[in-house]
């Protein structure tokens, strides 16, 4: 799923690329992918895109004042820029088409299809974006801001981290790359964190996310973000391979199809965590 590093990436693509270009037509191919009724996607034709934000995992694209396009691209949606000419697949979701011979299309690979658009006149009338919580890169994220969210709290850390109600944005493969980098266990219940602890984990939020945002945007150039970018991470999808601190074998665990990476020495006192699939087989 793309997290807040590739879509901060893309949004910054798409201003560079898609900015003030005339908008000719616009089309769902998937039933149910525009989760708005009114206006329709005809409303987007002779408009131009001015501007482009991300608000936690939501792309917004702002055409004028009352008239928003919002996306979000869920587990494995894309946005790609492609010749109008080029075949729509079965993976395209959704199609801008630029009236100068291309297209910005939502393509989505993989039998399950969860991508969502609003057309809407306010962004915050689309409620989990109404709901969102603190952007972590933002100056109103402080140490103090966090503690707050953590203090007293009987909710696993990674749960936190990637409750969007909470702190926007953090999804499970930054959250695991953040939990590494401070030392902390993901199912440590917030309300157990010592002030170092929270130091630390507030400290590895911004330095993971800005320093993952400089190496895909230095991957990518004006290309699709794509997972395969993800290269540079230290613990994500490295089950089995030497902890790059320890040397300690990386451990994984899966509950409810959510997989989390991690260290047993590093962050859970040289034992592993107990996998919650057990559990579920006794």
């Amino acid at each position: 799923m793309p997290e807040l590093p590739e879509l901060e990436v893309l949004k910054e693509i798409l201003e560079r690329r898609a900015t003030h270009r005339t908008i000719a037509a616009a089309r769902a191919l998937r039933p149910g992918i525009v989760k708005t009724v009114s206006p329709d996607l005809d409303a987007l034709s002779g408009e131009v895109f001015v501007r482009f934000e991300r608000r936690g995992k939501h792309l917004i694209l702002t055409l004028r004042g009352d008239l928003h396009l919002v996306i979000h691209l869920m587990l494995g949606g894309r946005l790609i820029l492609c010749g109008s000419s080029t075949r729509p697949t079965k993976a395209t979701g959704l199609f801008v088409r630029f009236a100068d011979g291309q297209d910005l299309r939502l393509v989505e690979n993989g039998p399950v299809k969860r991508a969502r658009v609003y057309l809407v006149a306010d962004p915050g009338v689309v409620r989990e974006v109404a709901e969102i919580g603190l952007e972590p890169l933002s100056d109103a994220f402080t140490r103090s801001a966090l503690a707050q969210r953590l203090v007293g709290r009987r909710t696993q850390v990674k749960k936190l981290l990637t409750d969007q109600r909470q702190i926007a944005g953090i999804g499970s493969a930054y959250a695991d790359e953040i939990l590494f980098r401070s030392r902390v266990s993901p199912v440590r219940y917030a309300s157990t964190l010592t002030q170092e602890e929270i130091s630390r984990l507030f400290e590895s939020i911004r330095s993971v996310l800005a320093e993952a945002i400089e190496a895909i945007r230095f991957r990518a150039g004006d290309d699709p973000v794509s997972d395969n970018m993800r290269d540079f991470m230290r613990i994500y999808k490295k089950t089995g391979k030497p902890c790059p601190v320890c040397g300690t074998r990386i451990e994984e665990i899966r509950y409810a199809e959510k997989r989390t990476y991690y260290c047993p020495t590093c962050q859970a006192g040289g034992q592993p965590i107990r996998d919650r699939r057990a559990w579920l087989t006794r």
